[in-house]
């Protein structure tokens, strides 16, 4: 809440039982977090999908693997449920470590931060402040309520986003080792002075700029999103000669309001046609840019004796 979200949904994990000497154990099983997963397909009780889902647990590649998996089926024509996980990483894991599960990982939907530890402090009633060491579960946490803020949108970059909440980050990487990971499919938080910012939003499949991109994927899920809610007053109609002509006016509206706000940068090739195989169906095509993040100025300087 504090970094902008205004509406979250918490699904609870099954703990395991008490097995500890001193009779406490807090943790919940990789099967546990997995089975919650499950449970939050399609719509929540409330009849709102999900953007972004982000387990408390940061030290299981099966996870992982499988909430990536999540993420691509719920995402699918057939689900229609898009959404994307934002991860962080259970205090202790190295760099290294974490670039080989990035790397393990490798979908688009799916975004792994680090560093895996941060600090922040607690007020107590009387006054007092106790400071609190964390784990990368509380970064992914703020990082997605950043992300679900009323003022952002699905474009606005991740590069240079601030999160709050925290005094500092706990493990600190200089630039060569930020670029290490990095490279690897991993999202980087870096620090200066009291500012924690993200120094390069990447996905963990770095294949190509669509599928590194973060905000690539969440323009596309909005892109579908608009355009099922544009079409679906077709559906039930009648199919005569004019409504693919409707329906082609109808997208490009939805297309053009999509680029005044900045969403995409343009579009073309909308067409729709009565489909070869299937005389109830109409198959719409249409092809558009989104919105790229600006990551780097290059400059050349020509050096000369006189001009």
């Amino acid at each position: 809440m504090l970094n902008g979200a205004v509406l979250i949904a918490i699904k609870q994990v099954q703990k395991d039982t008490d097995t500890d000497a001193d009779g406490v154990f807090d943790a919940a099983s990789e099967s546990a977090f997995i089975a919650a997963i499950d449970d939050v397909e399609g719509a929540t009780p409330g009849g709102v999908f999900p953007d972004t889902i982000i387990p408390l647990k940061g030290d299981s590649l099966t996870l992982f693997q499988y909430l990536a998996r999540h993420c691509d089926i719920q995402s699918s024509i057939r689900y229609r449920a898009e959404r994307t996980a934002i991860c962080g990483f259970s205090a202790g894991t190295q760099p290294n470590d974490a670039g080989i599960t990035a790397q393990a990982v490798a979908r688009s939907r799916m975004r792994l931060l680090y560093p895996d530890i941060l600090t922040l402090s607690l007020s107590r009633a009387d006054g007092t402040t106790d400071s609190y060491l964390v784990d990368g579960t509380y970064l992914a946490a703020a990082w997605a309520g950043n992300r679900a803020a009323p003022t952002i949108d699905v474009a606005t970059p991740w590069t240079r986003g601030r999160i709050f909440g925290f005094d500092e980050l706990a493990r600190t990487l200089d630039a060569v080792q930020q670029n290490q990971i990095a490279v690897k499919g991993i999202t980087v938080f870096s620090q200066r002075q009291a500012i924690i910012e993200c120094r390069h939003g990447l996905t963990t499949d770095m294949t190509n700029v669509l599928t590194k991109t973060p905000t690539v994927t969440t323009i596309a899920d909005e892109v579908q999103r608009q355009a099922r809610s544009t079409l679906d007053r077709f559906i039930g109609r009648k199919f005569l000669a004019g409504v693919t002509g409707e329906i082609e006016g109808q997208l490009s509206n939805t297309l053009k309001k999509l680029v005044d706000a900045q969403i995409i940068a343009a579009f073309t090739g909308v067409s729709a046609q009565v489909s070869p195989d299937d005389p109830t169906a109409c198959e719409v095509e249409a092809a558009y840019q989104p919105v790229f993040p600006l990551l780097y100025v290059i400059v050349s300087f020509s050096l000369r004796s006189s001009l």
